[in-house]
C-alpha cells in the first residue's frame, strides 16, 4: 500500500527511469479507437465522450480501486491504416476517483490525430503491444481494447499480427460497432480477439458505443484478482453484460 501511494503522489504521467521498480496494476490496458475513413468526427466524438463518461461513472471508479493492487495503468491510441497509429494519452496511473475523473477530462479533450486512412486492426494490434514496453508498469493482465467499425482491409495479415500479440501473453478484447457491418461482432469473435478470457462487446451504432464501452469497461476491470469488488446488486451485473440484441 505505501509503494502504491508514493507511486500517486509522484506519477501523472508514468514513464520509465533506469534502476526504477515497476509499480504494479492489477491491469494494463490499451483502448485502441477506430480513426479510420469510416469514422466521421461526429463518431469520432461520440467515441471520445462515451469513453469519459466511463470514466467518470462511479461503478468504473470502484472497480478500479477493486484489484488486489486498487490500481490499473491506461492509455489511448488512435489508428487506421498501416502506417497511422499514435498515441492519443500516454499511460496514466489510475488508482481512486481523482485520476479516473482526470483521465476522463483528458479523454474528453483528446484532438482527432488521424482524420482518415484504411482500416488495419492488425497494425494496429502490433502497434498497441508496442506501447507495454517501458511503460514503467507491471500488470496481472495485459490487455488490447480494440475498436473497430470495420474489417482488417488493409496493412498485415490479421491472423499472422494477432498470433504475434497472443505470443506477448497480451490479451485482445474487442469492441464491434455494427453501423455498417451488422455481422462485424462474429468476425471480431472469430478474428480479432484471443488471450486469456477475451471477449467482444458490441455496440449497435456510435450512439450505442457509449453503453457498450462502459460494459466493456467494467467487465475487464472486474476481471482482476479481486482483493474488495464493487458492491452490485447480482441482478444488474447480469443484466448489464447480457449480448446486445
Amino acid at each position: 500500500m505505501l509503494r502504491l501511494v508514493l507511486a500517486v503522489l509522484c506519477l501523472l504521467t508514468v514513464a520509465p527511469a533506469t534502476g526504477r521498480a515497476e509499480i504494479p496494476v492489477d491491469i494494463e490496458l490499451v483502448l485502441a479507437i477506430d480513426c479510420s475513413s469510416s469514422v466521421d468526427d461526429e463518431e469520432f466524438s461520440l467515441q471520445v465522450a462515451g469513453m469519459a463518461n466511463a470514466f467518470r461513472d462511479p461503478m468504473i471508479q470502484e472497480a478500479i480501486q477493486g484489484g488486489v493492487e486498487g490500481a490499473i495503468g491506461i492509455s489511448v491510441i488512435q489508428w487506421s491504416s498501416d502506417r497511422f497509429q499514435n498515441v492519443a494519452v500516454p499511460w496514466r496511473l489510475l488508482a481512486g476517483p481523482t485520476d479516473a475523473d482526470r483521465i476522463a477530462d483528458e479523454i474528453a479533450a483528446m484532438p482527432r490525430t488521424i482524420g482518415t486512412g484504411a482500416t488495419s486492426i492488425a497494425n494496429a494490434l502490433l502497434f498497441a503491444a508496442e506501447t507495454f514496453n517501458g511503460n514503467g508498469m507491471e500488470g496481472y493482465r495485459r490487455v488490447i481494447d480494440m475498436s473497430a467499425d470495420g474489417e482488417n482491409n488493409q496493412g498485415l495479415d490479421l491472423h499472422v499480427a494477432r498470433a504475434q500479440v497472443l505470443a506477448r501473453g497480451i490479451t485482445i478484447n474487442g469492441l464491434a460497432i455494427r453501423n455498417e457491418f451488422p455481422h462485424l461482432d462474429i468476425y471480431f469473435q472469430d478474428r480479432v480477439i484471443g488471450g486469456d478470457r477475451a471477449f467482444a462487446e458490441t455496440a449497435k451504432d456510435y450512439v450505442d458505443y457509449r453503453n457498450a464501452i462502459f460494459r466493456k469497461l467494467f467487465r475487464e476491470l472486474r476481471d482482476v484478482p479481486v482483493a474488495v469488488g464493487p458492491s452490485l446488486d447480482p441482478s444488474w451485473k447480469e443484466a448489464s453484460l447480457l449480448p446486445h440484441p
